[in-house]
């Protein structure tokens, strides 16, 4: 990969994220309803754990290891970090959509 490809990759990453988050935060605050506070929180921990599988991926695709026999080790460590975390994140992200579509009936 070119060396300026990380970088954007993580720049624009940033920013739909940090876009998301306010998005979901604001959204939030603006419906102070008892009945979503869950919903929203399962959304919020989505956001962070999604974030941090994001990293984990961008940390083996970047990896400039000292030692080249191990890189192959190294970045399935990374990769398999990042699926268990990308996993729990969707988990998380269902539980939010199954939170919202299950509010209560007055």
């Amino acid at each position: 990969m070119e060396q300026e490809t990380i970088g954007m990759l993580v720049v624009g990453f940033c920013i739909v994220m940090g876009v998301s988050f306010l998005f979901v935060v604001l959204l939030w605050a603006k419906e102070r309803k008892s009945e979503y506070r869950s919903a929203f929180g399962w959304m919020i921990a989505h956001l962070i754990i999604f974030s941090s599988a994001v990293s984990c991926f961008l940390k083996a695709i970047s990896n400039r290891p000292l030692h080249p026999a191990m890189a192959s080790e190294g970045n399935s460590l990374w990769l398999g970090i990042g699926g268990v975390l990308w996993a729990i994140s969707m988990i998380l992200f269902l539980a939010g959509i199954v939170s919202f579509c299950t509010r209560k009936r007055p």
